[in-house]
């Protein structure tokens, strides 16, 4: 499929958010429509069974299927998140529909689509007929994300190191909603003491170190930057209670979290 098509010419349809596991699987169907179908948590396995294929595709990982193309799938691990969003290409001069085929991202740029799937999303919440312009175009654009030129092969899950990398790129991305290891490990569907031992594999250190020097980080730069209270910052970096931040920073610091401010904004 060549995407050299006029936004306009995209027809949406329905784009829904969900979750599955291994009792509640993916088809088998077969839609007379595209579906971007996209892993936003977890992992799951995808076969083609015309193509003689499947994906393991680990979050923030996806896969765009041509019309007419049968699939199914399951999660592997706990459970894992979708979303899929479904929409037809008008027929113009020169554009013929493919028949059953899949393509996948460009390698490197899976965050950034995945960023611009959660815009359409949540641009697909709203009831205002004055977006679908800006809903075409988007779709445009990330369909530009997916490589036409590809041969795809069987992917299986990508290298242990990408994915942890992935993992705490999707942690520190969230922090207020990771309340614990368990939490990222739920980013990989996989069992906290699985993320340890991969953690420690592949990087020597202690996950849960990792983890806290994530909120620090975090923390210090909003200290450094924003105006908001200790509250506001440990519930933002994932701390129950701003006096446990306080303690966290001190010990690792040697500053309290207001001398760590007065220090970094010396124009205060």
């Amino acid at each position: 499929m060549e995407y050299d098509v006029d936004p306009r010419s995209l027809v949406l349809r329905d784009h829904r958010f969900g979750r599955f596991d291994r009792r509640l699987q993916i088809g088998p169907m077969e839609w007379p429509f595209h579906d971007l179908l996209w892993i936003h948590e977890g992992r799951a396995r995808i076969g083609f069974e015309q193509l003689g294929k499947y994906l393991e595709l680990a979050a923030p990982n996806g896969v765009l299927i041509m019309q007419g193309t049968r699939f199914e799938g399951r999660a592997i691990g706990a459970f894992a998140t979708a979303s899929i969003c479904h929409f037809e290409v008008l027929a113009v001069d020169g554009y013929a529909q493919p028949g059953p085929s899949i393509l996948l991202p460009h390698k490197g740029e899976e965050l950034h689509l995945q960023n611009q799937i959660r815009l359409a999303l949540q641009l697909a919440r709203r009831p205002d007929k004055a977006l679908l312009g800006r809903r075409q175009r988007l779709l445009r654009s990330i369909l530009d994300g997916f490589d036409v030129s590809q041969d795809v092969e069987e992917v299986k899950d990508s290298d242990e190191e990408d994915r942890l990398l992935l993992a705490w790129d999707l942690a520190a991305r969230s922090l207020g909603k990771m309340r614990s290891l368990s939490d990222v490990a739920h980013t990989l569907g996989i069992r906290e003491s699985a993320l340890r031992s991969l953690h420690r594999k592949i990087w020597r250190t202690s996950a849960g170190e990792h983890l806290r020097e994530l909120r620090l980080r975090k923390a210090e730069e909003l200290l450094a930057t924003t105006g908001y209270s200790l509250s506001e910052i440990a519930k933002a970096v994932g701390y129950g209670h701003p006096a446990t931040l306080s303690a966290a920073f001190r010990k690792s610091r040697g500053k309290t979290p207001g001398q760590y401010r007065a220090w970094s904004n010396p124009f205060a």
